[in-house]
Formats: structure tokens, C-alpha cells, sequence
């Protein structure tokens, strides 16, 4: 069993969301996406990186001072990515029974998907 490795809760003990539509999964005002497992193989609309603006004190700074994300995601890709990391897109297939690990504020479906769908976990 994974565990959300700020608290050492195992993961769904903080809750968690099924989706097999296009709609948004966002999770609740204290929490973030920790991991996401895809049932099938699936493309994703939306995979958006925890904002700096929710705990900059965890985030590396730029040079200008700006606290950075540091998950990836569909968005721009930062320091806090490490070098060399790409931003990820609706093109990209994520494959049936892959678990991803990071810290997301929200995340969509590219298309229904009556098969198999994702499930989103919460954490801190």
C-alpha cells in the first residue's frame, strides 16, 4: 500500500475520488492530489501542479523570489522540476495500471471513458 509520505497515512485514508468523465476532479481546500491510478490507458485534460500561492515555504525560489511548483504537469515546467523535465500534454497516454505520485490541485479526463477511469487520492 502507498502512504503520503508527509504524514505516513496510507493513501485513500484521507480520501479519494473515481472519475471515468471529463469532468474536474479538485480536491478538498486543505489537500492535494498525492497520486492518481489510471484503470485504463487514458489521455488527461487537465493535470495542474500544486500552486506556489498554497505553502510557498515548501517550494524552491527563482531568482525574482517566486516559489515554484514542483510537480509536473500540463503546465510550464520549472526549476522545482529538475532540469531536463518536459511539461506533459492531452496528447500523452498514460497507461492502464500505472500509478503517478506528486502533489496536484486538479485533474481532468481528455475523454470519457466507460472502462476503466482514474482514481485520485488525497493527502496534505
Amino acid at each position: 500500500m502507498g502512504y503520503n509520505l508527509n504524514n505516513d497515512i496510507p493513501l485513500g485514508q484521507l480520501g479519494s475520488a473515481f472519475t471515468d468523465t471529463t469532468g474536474a476532479i479538485n480536491p478538498p481546500s486543505d489537500k492535494v492530489i498525492v497520486a492518481i491510478t489510471f484503470m485504463s490507458d487514458l489521455r488527461v485534460a487537465t493535470l495542474q501542479g500544486e500552486s506556489a500561492n498554497r505553502a510557498t515555504n515548501k517550494y524552491p525560489k527563482t531568482s525574482a523570489g517566486v516559489a515554484e511548483a514542483a510537480s509536473f504537469g500540463h503546465q510550464t515546467q520549472t526549476d522545482g522540476n529538475g532540469s531536463g523535465s518536459d511539461a506533459t500534454t492531452s496528447d500523452q497516454v498514460f497507461p492502464k495500471g500505472l500509478t503517478i505520485y506528486g502533489r496536484w490541485e486538479e485533474f481532468a479526463l481528455a475523454a470519457a471513458d466507460s472502462t476503466g477511469g482514474a482514481i485520485c487520492y488525497f493527502g496534505y
